[in-house]
């Protein structure tokens, strides 16, 4: 008799792969939040909200808020801008009422990877019009700052880029 394998990863985030290809694959237990839930019985992640006419998505998995509208203020209204300049953008926001917005790090963008979906991997709804394209994140690579690191939500991959180049800027609150 084979022994039932305990998955234990509270707190980490679900992929979003639901499609089996090989027996103990990631679709096979859909390990993350909501401990031992499958997808179909997962409780709802996202919470959106409207807060002084910003709309605003709350991740209850991660407790981190997000803009929910790509072009709004929360997004840098859709405009791309180099890495320091978004740093400066996200800390000195005011956005649905908070003013302790700041650029996620790389793992936290990355959070919002959902595999499952196809062309553009973060949930639309809730979050409308972003598009499939790079991010900055907080996150740099050890020992020089030239390069920043991305999360590409059309491929769900992390990349570096020069620190000069322009991307684009969706900003968080909570988690520190």
């Amino acid at each position: 008799m084979k022994a039932k394998r305990l998955i234990t990863t509270r707190g980490l985030i679900k992929t979003g792969c639901n499609d089996v290809h090989l027996a103990g694959d990631d679709g096979t237990y859909q390990a993350g939040w909501w401990l031992g839930q499958t997808l179909a019985n997962n409780k709802t992640r996202f919470a959106s909200r409207t807060i002084d006419g910003d709309d605003i998505v709350f991740d209850n998995a991660t407790g981190l808020t997000w803009p929910a509208v790509f072009g709004s203020a929360g997004g840098n209204n859709g405009v791309t801008d180099i890495w320091g300049l978004a740093v400066n953008y996200c800390d000195g926001l005011t956005f649905a009422g908070y003013s302790d917005w700041r650029l996620p790090n790389v793992r936290e963008l990355c959070s919002l990877i959902n595999y499952s979906l196809q062309a553009l991997l973060i949930d639309s709804p809730p979050f409308s019009a972003t598009p499939p394209l790079n991010f900055w994140t907080s996150t740099t690579p050890y020992g020089a700052l030239v390069n920043g690191f991305m999360v590409d939500f059309g491929d769900g991959s992390v990349i570096q880029d020069s620190i000069v180049n322009s991307h684009f800027i969706i900003a968080v609150r909570g988690g520190v």
